[in-house]
């Protein structure tokens, strides 16, 4: 039922630091959900912002850090140096992006002021924060015994998102200076927020292959191409927006993120996606993470097939396509990882585990159907009272694992 332990004491208490701040900084998240469902008409553009970033960063690119230190640590012994290496990373992370997030909402309240440096200011540090993870988890994979795909998904998610936020800074920065990136007019944010959305197949990938034993298994030609294929899909987003090739690259790219789910569906998919949920525990978990996954995939190939006209696509689409991929697909496999590191707290609100699972991914259907169907958010109310009662829940075990 449960990923395993990192031998290390030090390292595992790490893990217990990070990922309290990351479900108290989904909170964030949680807030703005509950209050832009209750909003009428348009909502407004830096709640818009904290309510995604709050989720995005907070919740799961500080995740995505502690999966890779966690699998990346493993059952290997370590020193003093590596156990400080990686306390830092953790509170720099923490810091840092609790910092980021409510700048977005201060640095687009208001059109100019001292408080807009905020952004690209917290943007830097985040950027940094990231890059240090990247070349930490880079530089641990050739102390890995066997290296895995579980390994390199983990790595590639890191450098994939490194890049993507080091694009999101310099537009952060534009908001102080004036524009100055070689960007086409229009929807310039997509040559960040394209990146950011992609590389979120590594890291959902890697949690469920991770929750098949595939930490045990050495790395595969056919699990190499699959990362390979997204890392590489992700990366032409910006490429295409930044030489104003984003008709031509599309198919490209739609191709990739195709063959990449292929190969994982064949690889471990089809066994979680079989794996029905009996219980609690990280295939449960799993299960729901990969059936939103393929359908990520298929908003994805929705967007190529419209050639990333925003004018062509529903006024639900956005909506649905955040929701499936950061609540559905995410939020689903986080929710595995951390419920495995509180394992030893298992004990505390028995029910809730199960219940989270069930109301949240109820709450998505709600909130799709109401959305679609209606263009009404009032479904949020369901996937929100089902992600609070697994923060709360979380983090009640955390603290007394």
């Amino acid at each position: 039922m449960y990923l395993g332990r990192v031998k290390n004491d030090s390292v595992w208490h790490s893990l217990k630091i990070l990922f309290t701040g990351a479900l108290l900084l989904f909170l964030i998240n949680n807030y703005f959900g509950f209050d832009n469902a209750l909003t009428v008409g348009e909502i407004d553009r830096w709640q818009i912002l904290i309510h995604l970033h709050g989720g995005s960063i907070g919740w799961i690119t500080l995740s995505a850090i502690g999966i890779a230190i966690w699998v990346l640590t493993g059952e290997r012994e370590v020193g003093t140096d590596y156990e400080g290496r990686v306390r830092k990373l953790v509170w720099a992370a923490i810091l840092v992006f609790a910092g980021y997030i409510p700048a977005f909402g201060l640095a687009f309240s208001r059109p100019s002021g001292p408080l807009v440096a905020l952004l690209p200011l917290f943007g830097t540090c985040a950027v940094l924060v990231l890059w240090a993870a990247t070349i930490f988890a880079f530089g641990q994979l050739r102390h890995q015994s066997p290296m895995s795909t579980v390994h390199l998904l983990a790595a590639g998610a890191l450098l994939t998102a490194a890049i993507g936020a080091t694009v999101g800074m310099l537009l952060g920065l534009e908001r102080v200076v004036g524009e100055f990136l070689p960007l086409p007019p229009g929807d310039r944010v997509g040559a960040h927020a394209g990146m950011m959305d992609t590389y979120l197949f590594l890291v959902a990938s890697a949690v469920i292959e991770w929750g098949r034993g595939g930490l045990s298994q050495r790395w595969t030609k056919a699990g190499a191409a699959q990362a390979l294929c997204w890392m590489i899909s992700a990366a032409l987003v910006p490429f295409a927006f930044f030489t104003n090739t984003v008709e031509q690259v599309l198919p490209l790219f739609g191709l990739l993120l195709l063959v990449g789910m292929v190969i994982f569906l064949a690889r471990v998919g089809w066994r979680a996606l079989t794996d029905l949920p009996k219980g609690a525990g990280i295939r449960a978990w799993s299960f729901f993470g990969s059936l939103w996954l393929v359908l990520y995939v298929v908003l994805f190939l929705y967007v190529v097939s419209k050639n990333a006209d925003a004018t062509l696509m529903p006024p639900w689409f956005f909506a649905a396509f955040a929701h499936v991929g950061f609540v559905g697909m995410m939020t689903n496999l986080i929710f595995g990882v951390v419920a495995s590191r509180a394992a030893a707290g298992a004990g505390i609100m028995p029910w809730a585990e199960m219940a989270t699972l069930w109301i949240t991914n109820l709450g998505i259907l709600a909130f799709l159907g109401a959305k679609i169907g209606a263009d009404v958010r009032h479904g949020a109310f369901v996937m929100g009272i089902g992600v609070l009662l697994g923060v709360v829940t979380m983090l009640r075990r955390l603290q007394a694992s």
